[in-house]
């Protein structure tokens, strides 16, 4: 089964269409309603941060939606090399948004984002809009 992870502007527009109504987040989901939707750790604890507890109900039950990609050494080993690279080229991104596309890069999935020219300087890194 193809996954997906998607990162933290991704979550909170899917929030906020839960309140206003259906938009773009849930047209992409209700599009690709047969991928299993990933975070990694990070993304977590972004959108947690928003709650100030990850355990207020609100917040348990989105992340609820989604499997969360665990921290290992693959996406360490990632985001080491993503951010030497960058950091050469004079390109850094933030570093919460360097361990998003290490944890894409490490599990091979691609990332869904609506800043694609943002994340787009990570080479090896796949994207897609929504």
């Amino acid at each position: 089964m193809r996954r997906l992870v998607f990162d933290t502007c991704f979550l909170i527009d899917l929030e906020r269409e839960m309140k206003r109504g259906a938009g773009k987040a849930h047209a992409f989901l209700r599009e690709n309603q047969e991928a299993v939707a990933c975070i990694p750790w990070t993304v977590a604890g972004e959108f947690a941060e928003g709650f100030s507890d990850i355990r207020e109900p609100a917040c348990a039950a989105m992340l609820g939606r989604f499997e969360i990609l665990p921290m290992d050494e693959a996406t360490a080993g990632q985001y080491a090399r993503i951010t030497a690279k960058l950091r050469r080229e004079k390109q850094l991104i933030g570093t919460n948004d360097l361990w998003i596309a290490a944890a894409a890069v490490a599990h091979g999935l691609e990332l869904v984002t609506t800043n694609t020219a943002h994340f787009g300087r990570v080479a090896g890194l796949s994207l897609r809009g929504y």
